[in-house]
């Protein structure tokens, strides 16, 4: 498929309520709809949870499809390496979950 079908039919799923294609093309980029008759730059930020950073695109005519993330970020083992060092932060808040093994021992009642 040359890069103008692969175009073609993201353009023609858009339309759907759920597209696989769709689904599996946003997993690691952007669809920006633009109707710009020449290369223009934009700047975007990096979708990656916690990282600051904005990177550089240019928006071809007849293009739809651009990068998600960051120039640090573009491979799948870079995403995760961040993640487990932004998860570490002691300011970064989750909640773990957890679950009771034994009941707590009760009180022992007072006779009056």
């Amino acid at each position: 498929m040359s890069n103008g079908n692969v175009e073609k039919a993201i353009l023609a799923e858009m339309g759907k309520p759920r597209s696989g294609l769709i689904d599996r093309v946003t997993r690691h980029n952007q669809i920006l709809m633009h109707n710009y008759k020449q290369s223009v730059a934009r700047s975007c930020e990096c979708q990656l949870l916690g990282c600051p950073r904005s990177f550089s695109i240019i928006l071809v005519p007849n293009q739809v499809l651009y990068p998600k993330y960051c120039e640090a970020h573009r491979s799948e083992f870079r995403r995760q390496n961040f993640l487990r060092g932004f998860s570490g932060q002691p300011a970064v808040y989750r909640v773990e979950t957890f679950r009771v093994l034994t009941e707590p021992e009760s009180p022992p009642s007072t006779g009056a």
